[in-house]
């Protein structure tokens, strides 16, 4: 009796063994199962990837204490060369002549990346004739700006990022105009290519400096957000 039990044993096994050499993905698991966690979720190394549409982050304090902290001048400054920045980035690439149904978003970053350091000149030079008491800081973002224009309220740089923890805050934004602006720029933007700009001025969290300048917009084609392109203010 116990030698045909073990015969029989053999032959369980052994067609197992066949079985999963001869098809392919069909894995026999010896021992437990993978764990579930309450919410239904394998438990181990193999995870779910984040969500590439996953909603804008949660910021780690409120924006008006981040912008409260920073100095008013260095504020304002740097609101102003954001906005000027992302104005003559967008105004050179409508100006471009480019069909905007054959840009998709890396295309549209992939210009705005090339661009930035000849917009960032122009804002520069023009920002340098300006009244400094013409400009002051705005010590919270503009949450117009994302429900009027879809600009991203929060977020990080996408390109040229701080090596540091940030937060990106939309300062200011529009469609064909820019109130620091020449006239000329405004001619510019006729919102072919991004329907709205979107200007941001990142923060490091903790010391609350302002660490960078972004631009972004949203794109006329199929109206996502781009950006932001982040450079040193």
């Amino acid at each position: 009796m116990k030698r045909g039990s073990g015969s029989t044993c053999f032959t369980i096994l052994f067609a197992a063994v066949i079985a999963n050499s001869v098809m392919p993905g069909c894995n026999i698991t010896f021992g437990r199962l993978p764990e579930e966690d309450s919410a239904g979720r394998e438990t181990g190394e193999d995870t779910a990837q984040q969500d590439p549409q996953a909603p804008e982050q949660i910021p780690k304090e409120e924006p008006e204490e981040a912008f409260a902290q920073v100095d008013p001048q260095q504020l304002a400054l740097a609101e102003a060369k954001a906005a000027l920045t992302t104005a003559y980035l967008v105004a050179t690439i409508e100006s471009s002549g480019l069909d905007p149904s054959t840009l998709d978003e890396s295309a549209i970053e992939e210009l705005m990346e090339q661009y930035l350091p000849a917009a960032a000149a122009e804002a520069d030079a023009w920002l340098a004739t300006l009244d400094p008491s013409m400009m002051s800081a705005s010590y919270k973002p503009r949450i117009e700006c994302k429900t009027d224009h879809g600009c991203a309220y929060l977020t990080q740089c996408k390109y040229n990022p701080p090596p540091i923890d940030h937060n990106c805050w939309v300062t200011d934004c529009g469609k064909s105009r820019c109130s620091l602006c020449p006239d000329w720029v405004a001619d510019l933007l006729q919102s072919l290519v991004l329907t709205s700009w979107c200007a941001y001025v990142c923060t490091e969290n903790g010391t609350h400096n302002v660490v960078a300048i972004g631009a972004g917009g949203i794109s006329t084609f199929k109206g996502y957000f781009v950006g932001p392109i982040c450079k040193a203010p």
